[in-house]
């Protein structure tokens, strides 16, 4: 054991407890360990020297516990190693023939390429382009091609199925297969509340039963119906109440896409005359071949911001590049097995459901993702990308309001994961002599709940930032 400063030895003699296996060197895990927002029989924690891999501290170092969204980590360094940083989706349109003198063509074919970040704006866009290319009517419809995906549906948690973090894939997804409802009040108590839909397509009707006054509580109910999907909007909003905008996952995916591109044509005044349908591409002219931004971007927007859409996009369209379309689920699990191979992690030691660790299923151990972020960020055409994507704590994404730890604000980059019971952190953090530790806590079996579990974490992350290898 390496010789520490006296805090760290009189930290350690004060607290060792008989649960923790001995520390291989001064992190002081003992004391974060009996913090009361920890189950250390149920905690796998693993920290390391982010530049040559030794271990500088460990507990129940290989016990697989549900990561949740710290898997997005396995996700992402995957991507970025297999795919490079600068790769790009691609969203192509076709056309029977060039446009005539009239601007007219017979059927508009759209491949989807499984873009994670296709929104409505990105897709006018296109659409604008496209009308530039001299398109002004589409005479017998419009095929969307998913072809590059197998399905819609990922393995995932059961439930809550409405909520927009668990929103479903899409080859030709748009707005993340996501509806934006806002919510604003009437002009005056009684009155009926304002629900605005964005955009404001027809694949969704709205009930409004939300009226203004009382106490703010509203209600999202969704419903398939014949044409796309009634939303019912209930509760009270008070007068002079802020605009309030919530977000809700679609039920039919390729009908959604479908309205917002009608919209969107009609918008840049493209005329179309008979159906928007799902099929297959059948030759054509490219018209179109519109780029995503780089993956490192993409990356960024997934881990910062915890987006499991994304994810699954990325997992999905990773299977589809390295085994061939259509891209799943278990052709992208099937890729980051071969990664994980190649890094030294042995088959078996996991079990990955899918890519955004919304999952009962998915099991790994704190040595595991640690071994994921030092090879990360020894490959230099890949690291930076990764720990630019995590977010800072107490300045941005998932740990903006972690403000209970003020002396770790804006020096530590992590990747935090939550579900019922599970609590992760796992990322990158100085140490006092100046290296870079990489470090994963996966708490399972909450005590204190979610909040008591960060304040552990940051226990644990703390001791890192003083830890001085003498």
């Amino acid at each position: 054991m390496s010789n520490t400063s006296t805090f760290f030895a009189l930290f350690i003699a004060a607290v060792i407890t008989t649960m923790a296996p001995p520390l291989e060197a001064g992190v002081a895990l003992e004391r974060a360990l009996k913090h009361p927002g920890f189950n250390a029989e149920r905690t796998s924690i693993v920290v390391a020297d982010a530049e040559t891999g030794q271990i500088i501290a460990r507990h129940n170092a290989d016990l697989t516990l549900n990561p949740a969204s710290c898997a997005k980590l396995i996700t992402a360094t995957a991507a970025l190693a297999n795919l490079g940083p600068d790769y790009r989706f691609h969203t192509k349109f076709y056309a029977d023939r060039e446009p005539g003198d009239d601007g007219a063509i017979g059927t508009l074919t759209v491949v989807g390429g499984g873009d994670p970040m296709l929104t409505s704006e990105r897709l006018w866009r296109m659409v604008r382009n496209l009308a530039d290319r001299g398109v002004r009517r589409i005479t017998r419809g419009v095929i969307i091609d998913e072809g590059h995906f197998d399905a819609h549906a990922y393995p995932r948690k059961a439930g809550a199925d409405s909520r927009a973090y668990s929103a479903q894939t899409g080859a030709f997804a748009v707005n993340f297969n996501g509806i934006s409802v806002e919510v604003s009040p009437g002009s005056r108590s009684g009155q009926p509340g304002i629900v605005t839909i964005d955009p404001p397509v027809d694949y969704v009707h709205v009930i409004n039963a939300l009226k203004t006054g009382g106490k703010f509580g509203i209600q999202i109910v969704s419903k398939k119906n014949g044409t796309g999907e009634t939303l019912t909007v209930k509760g009270r909003i008070p007068p002079r109440h802020a605009p309030k905008r919530f977000y809700r996952s679609v039920t039919t995916p390729n009908a959604y896409a479908s309205a917002v591109l009608r919209f969107i044509l009609r918008q840049n005044g493209i005329e179309v005359s008979g159906p928007i349908s799902e099929g297959r591409r059948s030759g054509g002219v490219l018209l179109l071949d519109e780029s995503s931004d780089p993956l490192a971007e993409i990356i960024r927007n997934m881990n910062k911001y915890s987006n499991n859409f994304i994810a699954e996009q990325v997992l999905k369209h990773l299977g589809a590049v390295r085994m061939g379309a259509p891209g799943s689920t278990r052709k992208g699990v099937e890729v980051i097995a071969s990664y994980l191979r190649s890094i030294g992690v042995a088959p078996g030691s996991y079990v990955i459901e899918n890519g955004s660790g919304l999952s009962d299923q998915t099991r790994v151990s704190a040595n595991l993702l640690t071994k994921v972020l030092v090879s990360a960020w020894r490959d230099f055409s890949i690291g930076p990308d990764l720990a630019a994507s995590l977010a800072i704590v107490g300045v941005d994404g998932t740990t903006r309001r972690w403000t209970f730890a003020p002396k770790l604000s804006g020096m530590v980059r992590a990747k935090t994961g939550t579900l019922g019971g599970v609590s992760t952190l796992a990322g990158f953090a100085p140490m006092a002599d100046g290296r870079i530790a990489a470090f994963a806590i996966l708490a399972n079996g909450l005590p204190r709940g979610v909040d008591g579990a960060h304040r552990a974490q940051l226990e644990v992350v703390r001791a890192i930032t003083e830890y001085r290898n003498e």
